[in-house]
């Protein structure tokens, strides 16, 4: 499996690595700080890898988690998701298209929640759309909104944008049931088995205080 999104899909990688080794599957962390993005600012950075970590993911599972800078106008969006749904099948691999978690938007994201809006809207349709490509909706692990804390614990950080131990574990949980309802012979690892495995204590987890 290919996962690649931004640096909150980073976060989520931490465990979601260690679970899909103790799965005995091949895992590949496609995700980039500051970037990860396939359309909006900077993107033409994610290209340049992109090809050859598909190239990895032959026969397997791509998961982009759409990320906070896929900014543009909607053709835009359909076109860079298409165009990794091409590459995607090119190779016989699947692409799930993931959801981003909710944000509490700073002056940075204020003028682009439309656009992030949108990019739900076209992931969803280019499911609708197109054989061996499927939107998850992740609202079942973040919400509908950002929340900082979820069952009494912190799962979100205080910069409104990131995710902490609780939450990239609670993600990770989430998306490995995901992937058995959608792939039968999938065998995914226990929880017990990945959650203690120190990830949690890495210093990309901040605001968790």
């Amino acid at each position: 499996m290919l996962f690649i999104g931004d640096s909150v899909a980073g976060q989520q990688a931490l465990p979601l690595t260690q679970a899909m080794a103790e799965s005995g599957a091949y895992f590949i962390d496609g995700t980039s700080t500051g970037g990860g993005n396939l359309v909006g600012p900077n993107a033409e950075e994610s290209w340049k890898t992109l090809p050859e970590e598909i190239e990895e993911a032959a026969g397997g599972v791509i998961v982009y988690q759409i990320t906070s800078y896929d900014w543009g106008a909607s053709a835009e969006q359909e076109e860079a998701y298409s165009d990794l749904a091409e590459a995607a099948s090119d190779v016989g691999a699947d692409l799930l298209l993931i959801s981003m978690p909710p944000i509490e938007p700073d002056e940075f994201y204020e003028d682009h929640m439309d656009e992030l809006a949108s990019a739900e809207d076209v992931a969803r349709s280019m499911a609708d759309d197109n054989d061996g490509v499927e939107y998850v909706d992740a609202s079942a692990v973040w919400g509908e909104e950002y929340a900082q804390e979820h069952e009494g614990e912190v799962h979100r950080s205080d910069d409104g944008i990131h995710v902490c131990p609780q939450g990239a574990a609670r993600f990770t949980s989430w998306l490995m049931e995901e992937l058995t309802e959608l792939y039968p012979e999938f065998e995914s690892a226990d929880a017990e088995e990945w959650a203690n495995n120190g990830w949690a204590d890495d210093e990309a987890f901040f605001g968790c205080g």
